[in-house]
């Protein structure tokens, strides 16, 4: 019981992002079925893993379209959350953050943002062409844990086969350094940012130095 309540305290700290308590009130529903989830079958796993009734599927898939949900205020307040609860990595004044992309398959034909995706890897298991989602993740490394280090995840986003504007000329490393100055905006003091080969190259690297990241 003690550990719920800790985990009640961290998430009643995100509240201010939600407009509507009801809405809040699911999004605490849905984290906590994704605490104890024993499934990766999206929000089926969240209605099996809290034994909720049927009818709680469709108030789930609304609370993610949801206009009662601040996005980018979440991000900010999790970001601060998180620079509180967990012992954070640093070296020197920097806070070290970790960028890389992600490539999920889906099977889903209309699922939106589904593309084909591109596998630059040596790995034999793994195919050279899937369909799928191509997202971007920041992540806090922290240190504490029985293993030594761990990386708590404080933002992803879909960057590929999502266009909201024809005059979007925006690359994926300008989406990737978006994401690390929303982010070294809430965190306040400068950032180190540790990387895959993928992102050593000139273009990415001006734009940190120009938000004055490592």
């Amino acid at each position: 019981m003690e550990l719920w309540i800790t985990w009640y305290w961290s998430a009643s700290q995100l509240s201010s992002a939600f407009s509507r308590k009801r809405t809040f009130l699911w999004f605490l529903v849905v984290l906590a079925g994704l605490s104890i989830r024993e499934d990766l079958f999206g929000v089926t796993s969240i209605v099996r893993a809290l034994s909720l009734k049927e009818k709680a599927y469709d108030s789930l898939l609304k609370f993610f379209h949801s206009d009662a949900v601040d996005l980018g205020k979440l991000h900010i307040l999790w970001t601060t959350l998180a620079l509180k609860i967990f012992q954070c990595q640093k070296i020197g004044e920097y806070t070290v953050l970790l960028l890389d992309g992600l490539k999920v398959p889906k099977e889903g034909k209309k699922m939106p943002g589904v593309k084909a995706l591109h596998q630059g890897s040596q790995n034999n298991s793994k195919a050279e062409y899937i369909m799928g989602h191509s997202l971007q993740c920041l992540s806090l490394l922290v240190t504490g844990s029985a293993q030594g280090f761990a990386a708590v995840p404080l933002i992803a986003q879909i960057h590929e086969g999502l266009v909201w504007s024809n005059r979007d000329s925006k690359t994926l490393m300008d989406k990737a350094a978006s994401l690390v100055a929303m982010i070294r905006s809430a965190i306040g003091n400068p950032v180190l940012i540790v990387a895959d080969a993928y992102y050593a190259n000139a273009p990415f690297i001006k734009l940190m130095i120009d938000r004055a990241c490592r």
